[in-house]
């Protein structure tokens, strides 16, 4: 009987153990790095807004039950950009707009500021030039009918001052001139943003 008291105890006492060693180690504060996604609030299609970085990471400390029920992939922060005019702007990292709990302890944030660059949109109409593949003999005479001639682009200010035509990509002119009309697709120029219509068509005439 005597025996069977002692495994008894021995049995509760190592039971004990683990709940206290489970319940010390929950309730001991550890860190954690959160990566939290920034997007743009209030955004005018009208301008070009690049954010970077495109996310922080927030270094939290708490306990292990508290980070384990604090739903961390739901984090995000957006940014007003209806407030800045159009420049380059470095501003603070709103992090009260998380709205952590209480017991969720700041750390670190890296970075504490972010870059906020902001350019005017606007377009322009300009002609479309067709660029051959280098490849067989050209025909003698030819010409080309490019319908539209002309296309709408849209890009920076900075970026419509100095584009001036829009190109095809490389036609082979040998079966253009078998097929007699093709519709290309257009090379979107370096910083620009579209163009409209994003195919033209091209008739082959001798």
């Amino acid at each position: 009987m005597k025996f069977k008291r002692e495994h008894k105890l021995k049995i509760i006492s190592f039971f004990l153990a683990i709940i206290l060693w489970y319940f010390v180690v929950l309730g001991k504060p550890v860190e954690k790095d959160l990566e939290i996604p920034i997007f743009r609030e209030n955004f005018n299609p009208n301008y070009l807004v690049e954010i970077s970085p495109s996310e922080v990471v927030l270094k939290v400390e708490a306990t292990r039950r508290i980070l384990r029920n604090f739903p961390s992939n739901n984090l995000k922060l957006e940014i007003d950009i209806s407030k800045y005019p159009p420049g380059v702007h470095q501003i603070r990292v709103p992090i009260e707009k998380l709205n952590l709990p209480s017991d969720l302890k700041i750390k670190e944030l890296k970075p504490d500021l972010i870059t906020l660059v902001i350019k005017k949109l606007a377009v322009k109409r300009v002609p479309v030039k067709p660029v051959y593949e280098t490849e067989g003999n050209f025909p003698k005479r030819f010409k080309l009918i490019i319908k539209p001639s002309y296309v709408t682009i849209k890009a920076p200010v900075e970026v419509l001052v100095n584009t001036y035509y829009v190109t095809t990509q490389p036609l082979d002119i040998l079966k253009l001139k078998i097929k007699k009309e093709v519709n290309a697709d257009l090379v979107i120029p370096p910083g620009v943003i579209s163009v409209y219509p994003e195919k033209i068509k091209i008739i082959y005439r001798e």
